[in-house]
């Protein structure tokens, strides 16, 4: 493994500071890990942006179905297959706000997977994002994922994922606090980062994927 560690940390975190946030200086580096493989990360990234729609108000059977038809049963989380095997009604409001942010992860599954060239992360989505994704409202398959989606390589995974630990632990102290820089958005900060720890170790579980800092 012919990465710098050193190197990454710095660079993170001169990237935090000109952004106007703070760092820690012992915060240690991030363990290498075994990656996932392509067809495990564009099929997860299918799943956020078919679950996405149930807080829409999309009926579960029908997203339980589509997911179904392209063949992603078996990548569902059992929290997910949880929400696919009831009704909408039958959800708890946390549930529906958890699907929700499933959007800011699925912007980090568009990065990593070279569909957008940068992910900002003093920034929200932009509008253009629903172009990108397969629109299950007019029944669109797998194509915009399946066919575009090429995974980036190990060292810029890395690089993203050990910035956006650094971003995590000054955005937590913010939240500790009670101060605000909305460039240091806690829950964006913090659904992104769980995409890129998943995608960057297969060994971890989605619904339960450690966000320590």
């Amino acid at each position: 493994m012919k990465i710098d560690t050193d190197k990454i940390k710095e660079e993170s975190e001169e990237i935090v500071l000109k952004a106007g946030g703070k760092i820690c200086d012992w915060l240690p580096h991030i363990e290498f890990t075994r990656i996932r493989d392509e067809e495990q990360v564009v099929a997860r990234a299918l799943i956020l942006n078919a679950m996405i729609n149930i807080h829409f108000q999309a009926p579960t059977e029908v997203i339980g179905d589509w997911i179904s038809r392209h063949n992603l049963n078996s990548f569902l989380s059992e929290r997910e297959k949880s929400i696919l095997s009831r009704k909408n009604e039958n959800l708890t409001e946390q549930e529906k706000v958890d699907l929700y942010w499933y959007i800011e992860a699925l912007w980090a599954f568009l990065w990593a997977t070279n569909m957008i060239d940068k992910m900002d992360f003093a920034t929200g989505i932009p509008d253009s994002m629903a172009s990108m994704c397969p629109d299950l409202q007019i029944n669109e398959g797998d194509e915009k994922f399946a066919e575009n989606m090429s995974l980036r390589d190990y060292d810029d995974l890395y690089k993203e994922r050990d910035l956006y630990y650094r971003v995590m632990w000054y955005a937590r102290q913010l939240s500790l606090t009670g101060g605000a820089d909305p460039k240091f958005d806690m829950s964006r900060t913090m659904e992104r980062r769980k995409a890129l720890e998943w995608i960057m170790d297969a060994e971890l579980d989605w619904d339960d994927v450690p966000l320590d800092t």
